[in-house]
């Protein structure tokens, strides 16, 4: 039994595809600039309280990578096979991402928009474009799939030493970070986006072990978090002034070498965040209430890695499609959103029908011919 004075850890597993539509459906606000509550209403306050929310959508992607460390730490714990480890995460990723990167990128060939040749066009659809020229396009497809490659060492390390498994390896990676930074500014400036992000990935495995134990901590640590919260959103939402006030002459041209303070504060917020919606998830859903709610975001959450991928591109088109006017700005959102969630569910089934066909066995196969050879032939007998 949980004692009502303590926070089951494991309710971050039990919430986990709730957060993650939470965190999809915040970051794909982020990238539609043009919401704003200006046509809805002339005070200030909430017209800005809503423009730090959805400026803070991007914080969705450090949630998204906690969870998905801690989800990856429940899966390698039970085969630590490498090999099957690594077949069985692409085959999760790849097939979705391969099928929707092909139709985008072709779709931009056919069209005009990249005329840069075969080599290009092969890196893009293997994602490892990103890592050589910085196009942020499905920039997070490429960062995931090298973070799949590095996560039996991460896995290993951290079971090994633990806290100081983990703190040594955010250590590093944060030294690498700075390294680039110094050496080759130039990368810095286009690697930032993931290398500042990569913490978040390696707090969420070392974390992995105790949802996976169910560790139980006081419920007053849940005032900590959210006091904690509270903090990290205020840095974000000064940080430019806090910049500027702090840097002489910090301008857009400069802030790429300076984003790393946003990152690491908004690293901690998603943590935060990620643990307090999972305590408030499941304290609704033991009192019974907003579970409509709650299985919405859970069916967004399912699909998250599909939406990512289509929202962002099918928004961006429909907004050049509309030049989009501030009275048109919510249609063309939840238009974007249904359109969207519908094209993920058609390209999730034509990915799981692909991948049944190709992993049938040959005996399979054999019987599926020789029933349309029967098919065939019965035709012909009733035409003749």
């Amino acid at each position: 039994m949980t004692s009502r004075k303590t926070f089951n850890l494991f309710t971050i597993s039990e919430a986990r595809n709730v957060i993650f539509g939470i965190a999809t459906l915040w970051i794909g606000l982020f990238h539609s600039d043009y919401m704003t509550l200006s046509r809805i209403t002339d005070n200030q306050f909430f017209i800005d309280l809503f423009g730090s929310f959805r400026g803070m959508g991007n914080i969705g992607v450090d949630m998204f990578l906690f969870l998905s460390g801690i989800g990856l730490y429940f899966s390698y714990s039970k085969d630590s096979h490498v090999l099957s480890f690594w077949k069985k995460r692409l085959k999760r990723v790849l097939p979705t991402a391969l099928l929707i990167g092909i139709f985008y990128f072709s779709f931009r060939y056919a069209t005009g928009r990249y005329n840069s040749g075969l080599p290009h066009y092969l890196s893009r659809i293997s994602f490892t474009y990103f890592f050589f020229k910085g196009e942020r396009v499905f920039w997070f497809i490429s960062v995931i799939l090298a973070l799949y490659i590095v996560f039996p060492i991460f896995y290993k390390l951290i079971e090994r030493f633990r806290l100081w498994g983990m703190l040594g390896l955010v250590a590093v990676i944060v030294a690498g970070t700075f390294l680039v930074r110094a050496v080759a500014p130039g990368f810095y400036s286009i690697w930032e986006i993931a290398l500042c992000r990569v913490p978040s990935f390696v707090i969420g495995i070392w974390a992995g072990k105790f949802v996976m134990e169910k560790k139980e901590i006081n419920r007053n640590w849940l005032w900590f978090f959210l006091a904690l919260a509270v903090g990290m959103t205020a840095l974000l939402t000064s940080y430019s002034p806090i910049m500027k006030s702090l840097i002489p002459g910090y301008n857009k041209e400069i802030e790429p070498m300076y984003i790393f303070f946003y990152r690491y504060t908004g690293t901690i917020l998603a943590i935060t965040l990620v643990i307090l919606l999972s305590w408030l998830c499941t304290t609704i859903r033991h009192k019974g209430r907003g579970n409509l709610l709650r299985n919405f975001f859970e069916f967004v959450g399912m699909y998250s890695m599909e939406y990512y991928m289509i929202y962002l591109n099918v928004n961006h088109y429909i907004e050049r499609v509309y030049q989009t006017k501030p009275e048109h700005q919510f249609m063309l959102y939840f238009g974007s959103f249904v359109v969207s969630l519908a094209l993920c569910v058609l390209v999730r089934k034509v990915c799981d029908f692909f991948m049944a066909y190709m992993q049938r066995k040959p005996k399979d196969l054999e019987e599926l011919r020789a029933a349309r050879k029967a098919l065939k032939a019965e035709r012909k007998q009733k035409k003749a």
